[in-house]
């Protein structure tokens, strides 16, 4: 789409028919959306250490069985390694139940977040009379006085200051 500049929108910043803003800077700069951010590498970050510390007592309990088999009879050394297999797979489908949980939640803080931006833009749109909101990415030329990114971020921040993003892993 063309941008528009000139005579027709040089109108006050109540007569904008068409408003402009940045949503991946929304996301990227505001205090919920750096919080969502910030919070999900720790948790990320949790998670990895929770499945490293189960990798390392297997791989242990591995090198224990490999030193243990000639001292183990058969039946000993298969029912041992039936008990070892199930750790691993274990130890997987917990990979797999927290990456999915992790994704749960952020899903949720998303929807959080993307509910107050739609609330807060909603605001801005009635207050100037506008029609359109686009995103920069649509828009070749148009003047500063449409963008209305800044506002947004800054009252976004006043009415979701943080997201509470939290996920307690299981021993």
């Amino acid at each position: 789409m063309l941008g528009f500049t000139g005579p027709a929108f040089a109108q006050t910043d109540t007569e904008n028919p068409i408003l402009i803003v940045d949503m991946q800077r929304i996301k990227n700069e505001t205090a919920a959306g750096r919080d969502i951010q910030s919070r999900t590498v720790e948790i990320r970050a949790k998670i990895q250490k929770a499945i490293a510390d189960r990798e390392a007592a297997i791989r242990l309990e591995e090198e224990k069985l490999a030193k243990e088999r000639a001292t183990l009879t058969g039946e000993e050394f298969r029912s041992r390694v039936q008990a070892f297999e199930k750790q691993v797979f274990e130890n997987r489908a917990f990979a797999e139940v927290e990456t999915r949980r992790l994704q749960q939640l952020l899903q949720e803080a998303s929807a959080l977040l993307r509910d107050q931006v739609t609330r807060v833009l909603a605001v801005i749109m009635r207050e100037r009379n506008a029609q359109v909101l686009l995103d920069p990415t649509q828009i070749v030329l148009s003047v500063d006085q449409l963008n209305i990114t800044d506002e947004a971020i800054e009252r976004l921040d006043k009415v979701l200051p943080a997201v509470e993003l939290s996920l307690e892993l299981p021993e």
